[in-house]
């Protein structure tokens, strides 16, 4: 038996292009993998995607049952990741690691003592397992 969905959804008044990447990716991150449903099933809390070089943000708020994508900030935030786009579309594809790229200078990853993990936690729902077609 399957691990139940995790919605993933836009909230009404996100309209940003980044908005629609961060929820195509992790619809299709989701969609046939029960590992990475269990893992966003354990997900809490709020994190902020910046890319800094189209001066846009966008929120992705983790409950367990849903992932909601706003734009622009929505705290409180747990943690924040900011770059270049192309970098965190790199991110979302399961390219990239967080930390890696920020100890490189390419993302500054921030994250609050209690959820000093949640960027990593995001990092293992995206990144792609041996064997996987660009994780889809």
């Amino acid at each position: 038996m399957g691990v139940p969905a995790v919605r993933v959804r836009l909230d009404e008044s996100a309209a940003s292009g980044l908005a629609h990447i961060v929820q195509q990716y992790l619809e299709q991150d989701l969609a046939d993998v029960d590992r990475k449903r269990r893992l966003a099933a354990r997900l809490r809390g709020r994190v902020a995607m910046t890319a800094s070089d189209h001066d846009v943000t966008v929120t992705l708020a983790f409950d367990g049952a849903e992932i909601v994508i706003f734009d622009g900030p929505r705290p409180p935030l747990d943690a924040s990741i900011a770059g270049p786009h192309a970098a965190l579309v790199r991110l979302l594809q399961g390219e990239a690691h967080p930390l890696v790229e920020h100890l490189r200078g390419r993302l500054r990853v921030r994250a609050k003592l209690r959820h000093l993990l949640l960027p990593l936690r995001l990092h293992h729902l995206v990144r792609l397992a041996p064997g996987d077609a660009h994780g889809r």
